[in-house]
């Protein structure tokens, strides 16, 4: 559940029709900042004269760093991101070390967050048992060693928890590959992944995102398997390359996820899972990440400056730009793995390690710790992920 990417990302909106539960509007898909996850990307700004602005990246939520240990075996600890960004072209990059971050609820409780010697700029909450609370206003204050301040508006998550239904539907679906150096559109098959969202109480809208983590086995068949080398997990936190963001009201509704090519893809020939990640937040939040992805929407010679971006962070007295969000959410995971018993027909793949000559197996075949396959940011290991149950 570690693994990071410095591949890019991709924001999807959609917005529900409470009368007929269809989409009335579906949004270019298109790249979202990345400053909110491992990779860097840059801000376009209007002049180079312009100063470097404070970045504040930072959630909390209903599911603690020991919930978390519980579901997937190991820790999950709340953090908070502090960077710089810079002018024109600039890319953000420059983390703020030494500053003093505070949790604060309107309860009038404090937590301190540590830097981490081995990730400046990147701030942790370790109270193992701490999650957020029903009813209760959570804000993070910043200092830094310049003496600037910042603070977040007070955030509160939904005050009830809401879990849908996975399912599938067995498609089809044009994607672009490379074949001899070339970059073809081919059909392939495979199954779209949808959530079905139950009925909600309330009449007002409710703001809901998901992400997703896919781990997969890779079997050197030539090699034993109850040796080391025989079997590997290889896990890639955005490996389906798109984000879901997704406004709500009334009548139940069934949300497209993501898409996985089950024919002729290595990555589900042995076992392929999915932890589905469910984050439902404020409108503020919501409208956050909706101006994300209008951002990226628009040509680049195009795009507007960031200023317009929607956010939660303040400078507390002085007037230095500061962008990001602070967000309290409430958490759902999901874990579904693609059981190709219960498709139509049987999957097909192209064998790496039996091979006619003048052909060879593939190097990794006696080592799944060679595994060739592994795209950057991405994590091999050869110890079954605790969850791993297929």
């Amino acid at each position: 559940m570690k693994g990071k990417t410095e591949s890019q990302l991709y924001l999807l909106t959609l917005e529900i029709d409470p009368m007929n539960n269809s989409p009335l509007r579906k949004c270019t898909i298109a790249f979202t900042l990345i400053f909110l996850s491992s990779c860097i990307e840059r801000f376009e700004f209007n002049s180079e004269s312009e100063p470097p602005v404070v970045i504040v990246e930072g959630f909390i939520s209903d599911i603690s760093s020991d919930n978390y240990l519980d579901l997937f075996g190991e820790p999950r600890l709340f953090f908070v991101k502090l960077k710089y960004a810079g002018a024109v072209k600039n890319f953000i990059d420059e983390t703020i070390s030494r500053a003093e971050v505070q949790l604060i609820s309107d309860q009038n409780e404090h937590w301190d967050y540590t830097e981490d010697a081995n990730e400046p700029g990147t701030y942790y909450l370790y109270y193992s048992s701490f999650r957020s609370e029903p009813n209760i206003k959570y804000k993070v204050n910043v200092k830094l060693e310049n003496g600037e301040e910042y603070e977040s508006d007070f955030d509160q998550m939904p005050s009830q928890d809401i879990r849908g239904e996975i399912n599938i539907n067995e498609t089809s679906k044009l994607q672009k590959v490379v074949v001899s150096q070339e970059h073809v559109i081919r059909s392939f098959v495979g199954v779209d992944v949808n959530i079905q969202m139950p009925a909600s109480s309330e009449d007002s809208f409710r703001y809901f995102r998901w992400d997703f983590h896919t781990t997969w086995m890779v079997v050197a068949e030539l090699a034993s398997r109850s040796g080391p080398f025989g079997v590997c997990w290889m896990s890639e936190t955005y490996n389906l390359d798109e984000n879901v963001i997704v406004r709500k009201k009334g009548l139940p509704s069934n949300i497209n996820l993501f898409f996985v090519r089950t024919t002729r893809n290595p990555e589900t020939k042995f076992g392929f899972a999915v932890v589905i990640k469910q984050q439902e937040m404020s409108e503020e939040y919501y409208q956050f990440w909706t101006d994300l992805h209008n951002q990226e929407s628009q040509a680049e010679l195009f795009a507007p400056p960031p200023y317009n971006i929607h956010t939660n962070i303040n400078a507390i007295g002085h007037e230095r730009g500061t962008y990001g969000y602070f967000g309290v959410v409430n958490e759902e995971y999901y874990i579904w793995h693609l059981d190709k018993k219960a498709l139509s027909y049987v999957p097909y793949y192209f064998d790496q390690c039996h091979v006619e000559p003048p052909l060879s197996p593939a190097e990794w075949c006696r080592n799944c710790l060679g595994y060739d396959g592994i795209n950057k940011g991405a994590e091999i290991t050869n110890i079954k992920p605790d969850w791993w149950t297929f």
